[in-house]
């Protein structure tokens, strides 16, 4: 068992999952098969990771550290379509019960043991077509039948079709949490999540579902997931189907009973495994990135070129070099991050507020971090890096998807914004920028992050207290989108400092890259000088020589991908061979022949 593993939570499931991860079924060619078949083998796939990882329900409420742990080996980053249907079956529609069953935990252990022995798969249906992400304002509809104690849902009108649920495959039980604004009367009573079972154990769609066919959906990279678009007309639902948590109640007689403040409170309860939805859906993408960038150096290390001097290869470049090492420091940064949130949200007792606010960085974060670098590594590899065969394409798109999956990460931004604004904010160090320390060293960098996010907090509180007081409270949030981004992306960008802080040489050339990519904000606020920007790209560059020399260089061992590199053309010491076995053809590499 390698370091990597042991140093982390479950070492004997992450080195199964590995294991899981070579085998034949895992490395199956799927390119030729059908969109039906590899749906299909798709769910074969989710089959075998369940059986190994052996979660139980209730480990959504005591143990996510399991789910996390699958989320992020490199069975997801060989087939990504697992990233989706293991979050929603888990954490999304188990979770949801789990959290929000209440006192009705016994009435529930129907879906619950139905759902952990995986004889259906769960679903998460709340996006709708004509109101995305905003949720609150979706329109299918739950009314209550108090003679047969049933809820009825119902699509009202096109717009409110749920948008995109893995429901078109024939052949998979599913059984879904569907958020639906309940009606008693005429009395609207907010968002709230009902089971509905969609596909019966045999596949067959129940009276009152129906789903689009599967090529409906074609959502680029990742063919392999049942997508559809979904819609109900008048399917009933047991009484205890409904899930209203410590919350809500609907009696046996129809009456709302609720210890909520608004609909705002009641939907957040609703949707609140959407928050580890974040950091599940961000884990699983860890891998990817640690792959694309390790056989993106590898590809330097080995890959020939042509001067004057004779054959070199693509690491004796210096700007190739440069790109390289930038997209090494944002991926191991990204990582950090989510490691670091990660251990505090398994390990701290955290409030509801405390929680969100990780959430909502890890996934703006993560992603936005790691995708300057990701681009690099597919533009450094050239045409293999945009194969699918070599995973580093399909980093980059996992990442594209996971940014709009539980929340677009702009409005996240805004999200965090607003807490900061509003929530007793206290920036994460409070160091003033000391200019008489030299701007390369370390406290002086720091510092001049946390002086920055400082004063974007105060200039933010000012602009809308102005704007209000003018009478112009209605637009002025709107108006200062712009500087509560910045600001929000700031506060990021200590997180992530903050998580580096066992990577020395990675922190303060990270610190460098941003604010020289800030450089203006800087100068116009008086934090620094020309001179200093100067001095900081000179010696930024020599910093990013010295991190791909002596660290990025050996990213496949810090990332003990080494034994899967070979399992891929770009990665494997005779790619032609390789890419010529995929081919199907029949080659003599003794006499060169056919």
């Amino acid at each position: 068992m390698s370091n990597y593993h042991k140093n982390h939570p479950h070492p004997e499931l992450r080195e199964k999952l590995k294991e899981l991860s070579r085998s034949a079924s895992f490395q199956k060619d799927v390119q030729s098969l059908s969109r039906e078949e590899q749906v299909e083998h798709l769910y074969g796939l989710m089959k075998q990771v369940v059986e190994i990882a052996g979660i139980k329900a209730d480990d959504m409420l005591n143990d996510m550290s399991k789910l996390l742990t699958v989320m992020e080996s490199p069975c997801l980053m060989v087939n990504y379509g697992l990233s989706p249907l293991l979050a929603s079956h888990y954490n999304l529609c188990m979770g949801t019960i789990l959290e929000l069953a209440g006192d009705n935990r016994e009435q529930l252990e129907e879906y619950i043991y139905d759902l952990e022995k995986l004889n259906t798969k769960g679903l998460f249906m709340v996006t709708e077509l004509d109101y995305g992400n905003n949720a609150m304002s979706m329109q299918t509809e739950a009314r209550f039948d108090a003679n047969t104690q049933e809820f009825v849902i119902n699509s009202p009108f096109m717009g409110a079709f749920k948008y995109m649920p893995y429901l078109s495959s024939n052949y998979q039980s599913k059984t879904a949490i569907v958020m639906a604004r309940l009606w008693l009367g005429d009395k609207d009573c907010g968002i709230h999540p009902f089971i509905v079972r969609c596909r019966d154990k045999d596949g067959k769609l129940l009276d009152g579902v129906h789903s689009s066919k599967l090529s409906a959906i074609d959502l680029y990279a990742v063919p392999q997931v049942d997508h559809s678009i979904t819609f109900f007309r008048n399917i009933r639902v047991p009484h205890k189907a409904f899930l209203g948590g410590k919350l809500n109640q609907v009696t046996r007689n129809g009456e709302f009973i609720t210890k909520a403040k608004s609909k705002r409170e009641i939907f957040f309860q609703s949707i609140s495994r959407v928050e580890w939805g974040k950091i599940v859906l961000v884990g699983a993408i860890t891998y990817s990135f640690k792959f694309a960038i390790s056989a993106a150096i590898e590809y330097a290390k080995k890959r020939k070129i042509n001067n004057r001097n004779g054959k070199q290869t693509l690491v004796n470049i210096q700007c190739h070099k440069i790109e390289l090492s930038k997209a090494y420091i944002s991926i191991v940064a990204s990582i950090s991050l989510y490691e670091r949130i990660k251990h505090i949200c398994l390990s701290q007792k955290l409030s509801v507020k405390q929680f969100q606010l990780y959430a909502a960085v890890v996934k703006t974060m993560c992603i936005e971090v790691a995708r300057e670098g990701l681009q690099s590594c597919v533009s450094r590899t050239g045409a293999q890096g945009k194969m699918t065969r070599n995973y580093i394409i399909t980093a980059c798109v996992g990442n594209d998807i996971t940014s709009t999956a539980e929340g677009d990460t702009l409005p996240v931004m805004m999200r965090i914004a607003k807490d900061l604004l509003f929530d007793n904010y206290q920036p994460l160090e409070s160091n003033e920028n000391d200019i008489s320390l030299p701007i390369t060293s370390k406290q002086r960098l720091i510092s001049l992050l946390y002086c920055q996010e400082k004063q974007l907090h105060r200039e933010f509180k000012e602009r809308l207290i102005e704007k209000s007081n003018s009478g112009n409270s209605a637009d002025a949030w709107n108006e200062e989108t712009q500087l509560a981004r910045h600001l929000a992306w700031v506060h990021g960008i200590c997180h992530v400092v903050a998580a580096l802080d066992q990577r020395p040489d990675i922190q303060e050339t990270f610190c460098m890259l941003h604010i020289l990519k800030e450089g203006s904000w800087f100068i116009i606020n008086g934090l620094v000088t020309r001179e200093e920007l100067k001095y900081l790209a000179s010696t930024s560059d020599k910093n990013l020589n010295s991190i791909f020399d002596n660290q990025a260089v050996n990213v496949a061992k810090e990332y003990d991908v080494v034994d899967l590199l070979p399992m891929t053309p770009i990665g494997n010491e005779n790619s032609a061979s390789m890419w010529c076995d995929i081919s199907g053809f029949k080659f003599n590499t003794l006499n060169a022949k056919y």
